[in-house]
């Protein structure tokens, strides 16, 4: 599922006010530069102005870039278009001194201090502005290093905590995997058993990234925890909303679909998950499996209702998250439910692991991917079913 948030948040405050100011700094230069061009002709009111707002405007250039990014000439155009009527009125207000056709001593003795003060305080803004970028430069090099270093280590979190299944059990195979759109991915693929049979299950944190990273390992845990218990997998989804609900951010929540085995039937449920796809390879048609459960962590005190279904040998179920389904050509068309379903069907009789390299392919030919992805595919092999 997918989030969006602009980085200006991701800044300190007190690197981007640091970083304003010496663009202020930096580029005020350009109206000390000018009342030198003019030979200090300028009224000390309209140069002093005249460096403020020359500051000013540049800051107002930068912010807006920066929140606006790619749009930032729509805020740009009409802050150039104040600049110079706001400077072409000052000078109209602030008429500088006529050219002078002589100069005595106290005149040259006024240029030459008025021209120095601008020299020095040109030297003065370019230092000021080198050392206020030379700081932001520094602090949020370390400050990249330093998280860099986190998400690597997330990363390799995340690669133990979602690796690649690919297993057999009571008659059935498996085999899932999760491609995250970033570092960290906030889905789920999982096949826990034992003794009383086995569950397969794929979840979906909403969002993307370290947050929702981590509540994807709270969920793994607490479903492992539940699932060791002595109780049956029909009560997970009801265990899993109790233990989320006090523990994630209130506008996270879970999408949640599992399959299980007890030795005499396969059960199945969801809360707000894609349909799983059941390819019945006597007929080589496709059914959805489908319950109406919302999300797990949405509401306190949720009913999660459960389902069964029949499998016959070589039967396919197909368990994914809706980042395979959402994925756009240049059209802006989605790949949608119906192309899984047809290289589900183009890929029958070939083992799982080809199927789901099929349906990634066909995703990646069709368009980028944004969010994560993830696939788990259940076959039967059993010759009762």
């Amino acid at each position: 599922m997918k989030t969006t948030k602009s980085a200006w948040g991701t800044v300190p405050r007190k690197t981007v006010i640091i970083s304003l100011v010496g663009v202020f700094f930096t580029f005020s230069t350009i109206g000390f530069a000018n009342d030198i061009l003019e030979m200090g002709r300028s009224p000390a009111l309209r140069f002093g102005l005249a460096v403020l707002l020359t500051g000013l405007f540049s800051v107002s250039y930068a912010v807006t870039g920066r929140i606006l990014r790619k749009d930032w000439w729509k805020a740009a155009v009409p802050i150039f278009a104040a600049q110079f009527v706001v400077m072409n009125a000052l000078g109209n207000l602030f008429p500088g001194l006529p050219e002078p056709t002589w100069m005595g001593a106290a005149e040259i003795a006024r240029l030459q201090s008025r021209l120095t003060f601008g020299g020095i305080a040109i030297i003065f803004a370019v230092a000021v502005g080198y050392a206020c970028f030379a700081y932001v430069t520094i602090t949020e090099g370390r400050r990249y290093f330093r998280v860099h270093a986190e998400m690597a280590l997330a990363t390799e979190i995340h690669r133990v905590l979602v690796p690649t299944i690919d297993m057999k059990s009571d008659g059935f195979e498996f085999y899932g995997r999760s491609l995250p759109s970033g570092e960290v991915g906030g889905d789920l693929v999982d096949v826990f058993q034992n003794d009383r049979g086995w569950i397969a299950y794929i979840a979906d944190v909403s969002g993307h990234g370290v947050a929702p990273g981590v509540v994807m390992g709270m969920v793994k845990s607490a479903a492992r925890m539940q699932l060791s218990s002595t109780e049956e997998s029909a009560a997970l989804l009801e265990h899993l909303n109790s233990v989320l609900i006090p523990i994630k951010k209130p506008e996270m929540f879970v999408t949640f679909a599992y399959l299980a085995w007890n030795g005499e039937r396969l059960q199945y449920s969801m809360a707000g998950h894609p349909p799983i796809l059941h390819y019945q390879a006597a007929t080589r048609e496709i059914s959805e499996l489908v319950c109406s459960n919302l999300p797990v962590g949405m509401f306190g005190g949720q009913q999660f209702f459960s389902g069964s279904v029949q499998c016959a040998p070589d039967d396919l179920f197909l368990l994914f998250t809706d980042g395979v389904l959402e994925v756009a050509n240049d059209k802006d068309e989605e790949f949608g439910l119906a192309r899984v379903k047809e290289v589900m069907s183009a890929q029958a009789g070939n083992p799982p692991s080809a199927t789901l390299q099929a349906v990634l392919d066909a995703t990646n030919r069709h368009g980028h991917a944004t969010d994560d992805q993830s696939l788990l595919l259940v076959q039967c092999h059993l010759r009762t079913a």
